[in-house]
């Protein structure tokens, strides 16, 4: 059975969509049981800095994303959490939050305690680190020890919704709208309002908004970056939670159909095969815009999206920019 946990080393293929269950065989007649936690993360994540230094692991079926840091500075409530200690950095949306699992130290991978959705999908991983706090990690295992020890109940995973035909969509009506963006975050309400994908609106916008490249250009864009010694910020996540690199990356290279960073504190594993596009998009707002390089995956998906280290009251950097626009060129080097 393919394995769903989130791993150091990436497998050939990441099957981050298979059921929990694939990640546990037996678990339902007593073999290789983890020990279920009860957690109400919505007020757990804001305890967790007792715990001291950990790594953080968050992905999807293409990219694996790992922090190495200390949780605190949560902020907060309802539909969406912010933690934000600078190394662990995430975005989380606690009602994806519903199974949590401990896993001891097995086969060189460490001790976890690993998040599941409602549908069995891997959300996210705290795993424990020699700079761990022992005994606050000991309490919150016992603390949270659930009763019910039975494997999880999962809801079956709803069908993918198709996109509407581009003739339904108001593309001038979009164009107008992302043209008179004030802040980043009224993109997503942007796509709600016309009923538009995510892909579908970089790709119905136009070149003055969003231009298409290889998803192979990833690679010349983070050897640029490390060249030029920029701040960039690296986003992968899921419906539940978003991980967030920023500062400079220094090892990026590709190895064995994996594009990869390996970096002090910091890692990411994509398997290339399965990111079919990126795309440069300009967002304007009322700073002077955003720039950003996404990736997106062969079923359409966004994978990561990156973009350079900004203060929120502050205008992005010329820098990068530069750089983005310089990446048509980088990428048909290839």
């Amino acid at each position: 059975m393919p394995d769903t946990r989130l791993p150091t080393v990436l497998p050939p293929v990441l099957p981050i969509t298979d059921s929990i269950l694939s990640t546990f065989p037996g678990w339902e007649n007593g073999a290789a049981r983890p020990t279920r936690l009860e957690v109400d993360w919505t007020d757990a994540l804001r305890t967790l800095d007792v715990l001291g230094t950990v790594r953080v692991v968050t992905g999807n079926r293409s990219i694996i994303h790992e922090k190495t840091g200390r949780f605190g500075n949560v902020d907060g409530n309802g539909p969406a959490l912010i933690v934000l200690n600078r190394e662990v950095d995430l975005r989380v949306f606690p009602r994806h939050w519903t199974i949590t699992v401990h896993t001891p130290e097995a086969d060189g991978e460490a001790e976890a305690i690993r998040v599941f959705d409602q549908h069995g999908r891997a959300v996210h991983a705290i795993h424990r680190t020699a700079e761990t706090n022992a005994a606050a990690w000991d309490a919150f295992l016992i603390l949270h020890r659930a009763a019910d020890q039975d494997a999880p109940a999962l809801e079956p995973l709803p069908a993918p919704a198709a996109e509407r035909p581009d003739a339904e969509i108001d593309v001038e009506g979009l164009r107008a709208a992302w043209s008179a963006m004030t802040d980043v975050h009224e993109f997503f309400g942007m796509l709600r309002t016309f009923g538009v994908g995510r892909r579908q609106a970089l790709r119905l916008a136009g070149p003055d908004f969003a231009r298409e490249l290889p998803a192979a250009a990833a690679l010349p864009l983070l050897e640029a970056a490390r060249d030029r010694r920029l701040d960039i910020m690296i986003f992968v996540g899921n419906a539940g939670c978003i991980q967030i690199h920023t500062g400079t990356v220094d090892h990026p290279t590709t190895v064995d159909g994996l594009l990869r960073i390996d970096d002090a504190g910091f890692t990411l594993r994509a398997i290339q095969a399965r990111l079919s596009s990126a795309w440069v998009v300009h967002k304007p707002t009322d700073k002077g815009g955003i720039t950003t390089v996404e990736l997106y995956d062969d079923r359409g998906d966004n994978a990561a999206i990156l973009c350079g280290q900004r203060d929120e009251d502050k205008p992005e950097q010329a820098e990068w920019r530069a750089l983005a626009a310089e990446l048509p060129a980088l990428a048909a080097s290839l």
